[in-house]
């Protein structure tokens, strides 16, 4: 009997590490999706590409009409925004939640590249309210990852609020000039912190607003998140 019961352990165990939904760092919990592009398996050992959605989206659909052109070999956790949002989740908006969520995602994100076999470190890209994550984890864990990816996103010195930083990842941003819903000029402060404070930073303004991701943009972005992929290959 004891030795059914061990069997059955081991197989949910098995069966939680490589199908939980969700994972739980420093009391919180971050849902997840997962999805390969380029023909991998679950099985490969590939590059991470970590996605976060804008306010009000969902995982699903982030993927379904941003993503769908990133045809490296590569495994893409979409990351669910832990904040409540009429039209789906969203992320952090204040310097204390900033604080008390960004550490929370970089741990999350960190736990993934060890359940999931990762070749080097992982790419983040974040869009809007996903974006200014995106900007923090750059200059606040920026060591943690290989390539940052913010589009239509913002940061401040208050936003960022105090204690160490930690940079490392290239960061390659995009933003709408006629951004109606973050102002272009906060990408660019964005981008100003993090070349002050010695961050490697390219910055692309291109005509267009908020969406810029889902439509004229989508082709350039894809292909320089695709060629980034290929050279952690």
């Amino acid at each position: 009997m004891k030795k059914y019961l061990v069997i059955i352990a081991v197989i949910v165990l098995v069966n939680w590490w490589f199908t939980d939904p969700t994972i739980d760092v420093n009391d919180l919990s971050f849902s997840y999706i997962v999805k390969y592009s380029g023909n991998a398996n679950e099985d490969d050992m590939l590059p991470m590409v970590v996605a976060l959605h804008g306010n009000g989206d969902t995982t699903q659909n982030f993927y379904e009409t941003a993503l769908d052109k990133i045809n490296a070999p590569a495994r893409i956790i979409l990351l669910e925004g832990p904040m409540p949002h009429s039209k789906g989740s969203a992320w952090p908006w204040s310097a204390d939640d900033f604080m008390l969520y960004g550490k929370a995602i970089n741990d999350a994100i960190e736990s993934l590249t060890f359940k999931f076999p990762t070749k080097q470190k992982p790419i983040l890209l974040g869009f809007s309210g996903g974006g200014m994550m995106a900007y923090y984890q750059a200059i606040k864990h920026g060591n943690s990852y290989s390539y940052i990816f913010p589009v239509s996103g913002r940061l401040s010195k208050e936003l960022l609020g105090d204690g160490s930083i930690s940079l490392g990842a290239k960061v390659f941003a995009f933003h709408g000039k006629s951004d109606g819903v973050v102002s272009i000029n906060g990408g660019r402060n964005a981008v100003n912190i993090l070349k002050k404070n010695g961050a490697f930073a390219n910055f692309v303004e291109f005509d267009g607003g908020h969406h810029g991701i889902f439509n004229q943009m989508k082709s350039e972005i894809s292909d320089l998140v695709n060629k980034k992929i290929v050279s952690l290959n």
